[in-house]
């Protein structure tokens, strides 16, 4: 019986590393990337590892915090992040274009969803956006 339970920890745990690796590995890619596979691997490794659930419990605790520290309702850097969202959308057209390449039309798309994010978070556009529903 130890032995079946030490297998399914090992299982359970090498499931969860692999799962934060691919994360990491994934996390260019548009959408989301990989943070969902981080947290799904976070959450496999909290449940055997004590470390793993204080920093799952942290992270959901402080997650937004990190949104505030980011994005500050500071006009100057706001108009900052709005400059940073329009260069961005000036290389996406360049590279879309262009698309010589496949790394290229790849790195446009990220970067068109990386824009896309920037501008939603910035000035509480995504909050607001919420509330008119």
């Amino acid at each position: 019986m130890k032995i079946k339970h030490q297998a399914k920890r090992i299982a359970t745990d090498a499931a969860g590393y692999l799962l934060i690796v691919l994360g990491v590995a994934l996390g260019w890619l548009p959408g989301p990337g990989g943070i969902p596979l981080i947290v799904a691997g976070l959450g496999l490794l909290s449940i055997n590892n004590e470390w793993a659930a204080k920093l799952r419990d942290y992270l959901l605790k402080h997650g937004g915090e990190l949104v505030r520290v980011l994005f500050p309702s500071n006009k100057y850097v706001q108009w900052l992040y709005d400059a940073a969202v329009a260069a961005l959308l000036v290389v996406v057209t360049i590279l879309a274009i262009r698309h010589a390449a496949f790394w290229q039309i790849s790195l446009s798309i990220a970067l068109f969803f990386i824009a896309l994010f920037i501008a939603a978070m910035n000035r509480d556009r995504l909050v607001r956006l919420k509330h008119k529903k």
